[in-house]
């Protein structure tokens, strides 16, 4: 109801749903509302009634939905739809967008990142084993060996990896492993406490001593050293 005194302006309307004036019914740019609807039209200076806004909000009709996988290694099935229906996805998701990239990964194994490609994966190996780096990746591989017992020798011999070797006599040979892998240790000591006045040789079978292609002369008493084969070039580390 208008104030006292004053003249409602009031917009070419109809209480009438689902009611739409007609181009005859409105001036270029005059405007029309549905009561009854909530809907508001006006018309343009083409001459056409259109629908402006509505308490409804908007609506419209999708005809169709289809699916792409692009480039996630997915391939959808079931599509475009019309009416109703289901679009399915099947594939393997690449790493690049957030899946692994494998079919299927094996019980118990590990996962390894590998960048966009595909995951890499580490099996248990031999009982026992523990997951270690090899300075660029992991491994499946025996625990190291704790200190190992002591072995006594008075006469020359050819040790073995994870050994501890105790000279007891001077003028011996302790000869190295052969064909040693990174990270195998041979632990030498002087026994008797002689070794300055009578040395022993620790020869390096092949591999470099501390990058150098010589013998080692045992000459300290009572030392102990552990040496550790690290690769080609520098051979056994002291």
């Amino acid at each position: 109801m208008a104030e006292t005194g004053f003249t409602p302006i009031q917009l070419y309307r109809t209480a009438t749903g689902s009611a739409v004036p007609t181009a005859g019914n409105l001036a270029d740019g005059e405007l029309a509302i549905n009561t009854n609807d909530g809907k508001l039209f006006f018309k343009n200076s083409s001459g056409a009634v259109t629908e402006i806004a509505s308490t409804g909000g908007s609506t419209g009709t999708v005809n169709s939905v289809n699916v792409v996988g692009g480039t996630t290694g997915l391939a959808p099935t079931g599509g475009p739809i019309t009416s109703s229906g289901n679009i399915t996805l099947a594939g393997t998701l690449v790493a690049a967008n957030g899946g692994t990239g494998a079919t299927s990964l094996a019980v118990n194994n590990v996962v390894l990142g590998n960048g966009t490609s595909a995951v890499q994966v580490v099996a248990p190996g031999t009982s026992g084993n523990v997951l270690k780096s090899n300075g660029s990746t992991w491994i499946s591989a025996a625990e190291a060996a704790g200190y190992p017992a002591p072995s006594l020798t008075g006469v020359s011999l050819t040790a073995t990896s994870a050994s501890f070797i105790v000279a007891t006599a001077g003028s011996i040979t302790i000869t190295l492993p052969a064909s040693p892998s990174a990270g195998d240790f041979v632990v030498v000591k002087d026994g008797t406490g002689a070794a300055a006045t009578t040395t022993f040789s620790v020869a390096r079978n092949g591999s470099n001593i501390a990058s150098s292609a010589t013998d080692l002369a045992f000459d300290k008493n009572f030392a102990e050293i552990v040496m550790t084969y690290i690769n080609g070039t520098i051979g056994w580390s002291v």
